[in-house]
């Protein structure tokens, strides 16, 4: 009988010991930022805690910020509707040299890969797509802390200096404006600057979301780039002059996938090849031979990719595609 007694106040104590015993840390799950383009799909990248250190390095939690981008599926329906057309936009700004923003200087981590910021007004320029961000994200904080305010000139870049200013051309229709960089992003891979719907505007982006864009990154202490952005918002555009487009080079093997006497037809074969096959984005081209609008692949350096390229265009997207060659 004692030691039935016994036996059974061990057990207890054992079990008043476990109740006493810490629980096991619950992790909590970083929460969702939401920054980029509410119109042309660009991924909505989350914060997450910095990943494990792998074999042979040491966890840092003072070490760069880490980016998970999220993908997520194009957006549905107008992405305008619901703005008020009647609210004034900016329409143009002066570059002038201000402080960097401390917190936007130090290198973070994007899809494993580490970004750098510029720290100063290197020559810099780009090219690449453009996409806008609009009422969704309007009156959200930006990385240089200010508000985003959709009617302003500005824009989000990886990289560039915060705030910096740049001059954005629309390689489509020739438009240009000067956008001032206060926020990061996009990170999209096929995505290289975010526009704001004041901005995008401007350069004829908000009705396709997005569009070919030449980036240059402006230097405000150099009198000649003050005085070339002077006199290129001065100097009125002739009301029925055709923006100048680019002209296929003078030799190589081209892939025509549409010729087109509508412009509108032609930007939106452009566009759905961009959306659809962003990798193809370096060689694509949209021509006017005098005649027609040409969307076009090239050049390649042999007559074989070109006719592999086409080939596989006819089979993905149901396109007429064929191959020429300029001599």
């Amino acid at each position: 009988m004692m030691n039935k007694h016994l036996s059974a106040m061990i057990a207890m104590a054992w079990v008043l010991s476990a109740c006493q015993s810490p629980m096991p840390p619950r992790i909590a799950q970083p929460p969702t930022q939401p920054h980029g383009d509410s119109s042309s799909a660009s991924p909505v990248p989350t914060v997450s805690a910095p990943a494990p250190a792998l074999p042979g390095q040491q966890s840092d939690p003072g070490g760069p910020k880490v980016i998970q981008v999220e993908p997520k599926a194009e957006g549905l329906g107008d992405p305008t509707e619901g703005i008020d057309p009647t609210i004034p936009l900016e329409t143009s700004v002066t570059p002038k040299l201000e402080p960097l923003v401390k917190g936007t200087i130090k290198p973070y981590v994007v899809n494993g890969e580490t970004v750098t910021p510029m720290t100063t007004l290197a020559p810099f320029s780009q090219t690449g797509i453009a996409s806008w961000y609009g009422k969704k994200f309007h009156g959200l904080k930006t990385a240089s802390g200010e508000p985003y305010n959709m009617f302003k000139l500005s824009g989000a870049h990886q990289k560039l200096p915060i705030p910096s200013y740049v001059r954005v051309t629309n390689l489509d229709n020739q438009k240009t404006v000067v956008v001032r960089i206060n926020d990061r992003g996009p990170f999209a891979h096929n995505r290289i600057i975010d526009l704001s719907y004041a901005a995008a505007k401007q350069l004829d982006l908000l009705k396709h979301g997005s569009g070919r864009v030449a980036l240059r990154l402006i230097d405000p202490t150099q009198p000649e780039a003050q005085a070339s952005d002077a006199t290129r918002a001065s100097t009125p555009e002739p009301t029925n002059a055709r923006p100048a487009l680019p002209t296929l080079a003078a030799t190589g093997t081209y892939v025509q996938l549409g010729a087109f006497g509508d412009e509108q037809n032609a930007d939106r074969l452009y566009q759905r090849i961009a959306r659809h096959q962003p990798e193809r984005q370096p060689l694509l081209n949209k021509v006017y031979n005098g005649k027609v609008f040409q969307v076009v692949l090239g050049p390649y350096p042999d007559h074989a990719l070109a006719t592999q390229a086409a080939s596989d265009l006819r089979a993905q997207l149901q396109l007429p595609a064929f191959t020429f060659n300029r001599p």
